[in-house]
């Protein structure tokens, strides 16, 4: 398991961790014969495949949310509604998120894309404070 952990770039994980996305591995192996399109496949509609999806350890609802979300162009019962702070952003930006097929990949790219600007828009603001602090600082 290390290997395939530090491979995607995870460098701080215990043998605790390691032991969860085992036990993960196992029941996707059991209950799907290790295939998520097969998990797809059983579940009998969205809710029921975003319940199956909670059933493993560690993934919460955002996770199963975003998780969905970039498979909702490509699996039939893949359709989670957007986030309150996905709509929140879009209504900040006067986007009107009913303009685009909720199936298609361009709303998918426009949902992680809002998320990666609210990111981003910390990130901007950090920085300005950061300077900010520093030049007050530095006419002392």
């Amino acid at each position: 398991m290390n290997p395939v952990l530090r491979e995607g770039g995870y460098v701080r994980y215990d043998e605790k961790t390691a032991r969860e996305l085992l036990d993960n591995c196992a029941m996707l192996i059991n209950k799907y014969r290790g295939s998520l399109r097969r998990l797809h496949d059983v579940a009998r509609d969205s809710q029921d495949l975003e319940a199956r999806l909670l059933n493993f350890y560690g993934v919460g609802p955002i996770t199963v949310n975003i998780f969905l979300r970039e498979l909702r162009p490509y699996w039939k019962k893949s359709d989670p509604e957007p986030l309150p702070l996905v709509r929140q952003l879009a209504a900040r930006r006067g986007l009107d998120l009913d303009r685009y097929r909720r199936k298609s990949r361009t709303f998918a790219r426009i949902e992680a894309g809002l998320i990666r600007s609210r990111k981003n828009g910390r990130r901007a603001a950090a920085c300005t404070t950061r300077i900010t602090l520093e030049k007050a600082v530095s006419r002392r």
